[in-house]
């Protein structure tokens, strides 16, 4: 067996660590198993399902105190003797892999999950492209969760995808954002469950969706969308799930549109799969993403999804999506999403694995490639 450093940010529940966890729940955890390195002031750890997977939890000090920080790891990596790392920090990635080369790992995995972008975002963005040399100077292989993500870290680069050949050193590989296909599939009883808990009727048009509250997710643009779909809809809600830095001016936005009777803040959840299912429409007007998560369970759950012009088009694995400009007005995304409401596929699992996005099957084809390394 060996076991494999996942480097994390902060656990809190963000779609990058729910993507590591799908995997280890799939894994073959016999020959591969996984240990977390984590950020002080994760609010979100599955301590219990990790213990229980087999799989330990090390806090480190965050990059505010970046030599700290990889003091501590390098001694962590250099006592339990890890093979590989596999680090999920972006541009942010130079530190834990330093530290890992210096504690003598071999394996040095840069994972990159996001791409750039939004008005509001110019310093952070430009910081991304300074950091970008970085964080690929000490990696030994390179990961993504998407063909537009492994462009924009790793440059001209050929793409290989997971199950095909290995690519050679400083080539990209692409590992799908996978899920569990069964789980995240239409339930009736899901729905009635979720929408007796919320207090919405069964009548009521429900819009959803789920992210951190943050420029990236641009829910400030989805408010305005969702007041001009009640303006054509009134027997209508918006369900938010989520936590982040912008929930309170998010909540102050609804206030002032006069929406608090129909927008409903959900919290952190970990129980998803059972609002998909409670939704009649997602939508998700992103700034930029690497490939959504959340849009790969949505579709799973048979919703039709609006995705912004900014999300890569290899988020569209099923026939209930489309995408909308961000310069189209907030009318022209609220008659789409009204359009589209209520036109759930009954096939959407199914287009999903076919689409290679089945955990069993990618779980399987990650654990060849962490053997063959």
């Amino acid at each position: 067996m060996i076991r494999i450093a996942q480097i994390l940010g902060k656990m809190n529940g963000g779609g990058v660590e729910q993507v590591v966890m799908n995997y280890y729940n799939a894994i073959d955890r016999e020959n591969v198993q996984f240990d977390f390195f984590i950020f002080k002031g994760s609010k979100y750890v599955p301590i219990d399902e990790i213990k229980t997977l087999g799989g330990r939890i090390f806090v480190l000090p965050t990059l505010k105190k970046p030599f700290r920080y990889m003091k501590t790891l390098q001694r962590l990596l250099t006592e339990n003797g890890y093979d590989i790392v596999h680090c999920h920090l972006g541009t942010l990635s130079a530190p834990a892999l330093r530290a890992a080369k210096k504690a003598g790992v071999r394996v040095r995995i840069l994972h990159n999950h996001t791409t750039s972008g939004g008005s509001r975002e110019l310093v952070r963005n430009l910081a991304k492209q300074l950091l970008k040399p970085s964080a690929k100077r000490y990696a030994t292989h390179r990961l993504a969760c998407s063909e537009l993500a492994a462009r924009w870290m790793y440059g001209a680069v050929p793409v290989f995808r997971l199950g095909e050949e290995l690519p050679p050193i400083k080539h990209a590989l692409v590992v799908p954002n996978a899920i569990d296909t069964e789980r995240y599939s239409f339930d009736k009883n899901k729905r009635s469950e979720i929408r007796g808990e919320l207090g919405i009727s069964s009548k009521t048009l429900v819009f959803g969706h789920i992210g951190r509250f943050c420029p990236q997710k641009n829910q400030s643009f989805l408010i305005d969308i969702f007041k001009s779909i009640v303006e054509k809809h009134k027997n209508s809600v918006l369900v938010l799930v989520g936590t982040g830095k912008d929930i309170d001016l998010i909540k102050a936005r609804v206030i002032t549109a006069g929406l608090s009777d129909k927008v409903i803040f959900a919290g952190q959840r970990s129980d998803t799969d059972k609002l998909y299912s409670a939704f009649d429409s997602f939508l998700l007007p992103s700034n930029y993403e690497g490939l959504p998560v959340v849009g790969v369970e949505a579709q799973c759950a048979g919703l039709y999804c609006i995705f912004s012009d900014k999300v890569t088009k290899e988020a569209k694995l099923t026939d209930s999506a489309q995408y909308l400009s961000l310069k189209s007005g907030a009318d022209d995304w609220a008659c789409a999403a009204l359009c589209c409401a209520k036109l759930r596929s009954e096939h959407g699992a199914e287009q999903i694995a076919e689409s290679g996005y089945d955990i069993t099957l990618a779980a399987a084809g990650l654990e060849q490639y962490y053997l063959s390394l």
